[in-house]
């Protein structure tokens, strides 16, 4: 007879919980504008990194750098910015998500994008965001 190891399962399966409700909230933040809270949803040292040759390529590193080295930076229009997600995945530590981005830029064009974001998660922070989406469309709309 075979028996299943189920010890610290149900902890896991919370922390996997735990997680998505911490990016989802995260997320949540950004879209109404409240970067004190999304802010706070990121551990001090986090590390947020973005490929390509956008301005905004690279990693960046702590909270001041993602949100006024990065964020700061991007050129939406105050109010225009919205995010669909369409899938949430999580496990471990990791929280994978895939969302559509949609706003109006400061120059007037309509920026639609498909995104997916790496989540890891440290001690209820998020510690690393890894981001991929069309960086020839976001350099075409966003840094022409």
């Amino acid at each position: 007879m075979r028996v299943l190891d189920f010890v610290g399962l149900k902890d896991r399966l919370m922390s996997q919980a735990e997680n998505k409700r911490i990016v989802l909230g995260f997320v949540e933040a950004l879209v109404s504008g409240d970067i004190e809270r999304a802010r706070d949803a990121l551990a001090d040292d986090a590390t947020w990194w973005i490929p390509g040759s956008l301005p905004i390529s690279g990693t960046h590193w702590g909270k001041k750098a993602i949100f006024e080295d990065f964020m700061s930076r991007v050129p939406f229009q105050p109010g225009s910015f919205s995010i669909e997600v369409c899938n949430l995945i999580g496990e471990g530590d990791c929280v994978a998500i895939e969302w559509v981005t949609r706003a109006a830029t400061t120059d007037g064009r309509t920026y639609e994008n498909y995104y997916h974001y790496m989540f890891r998660l440290q001690n209820e922070k998020i510690q690393e965001v890894r981001e991929y989406l069309d960086t020839l469309y976001a350099k075409e709309v966003l840094f022409h």
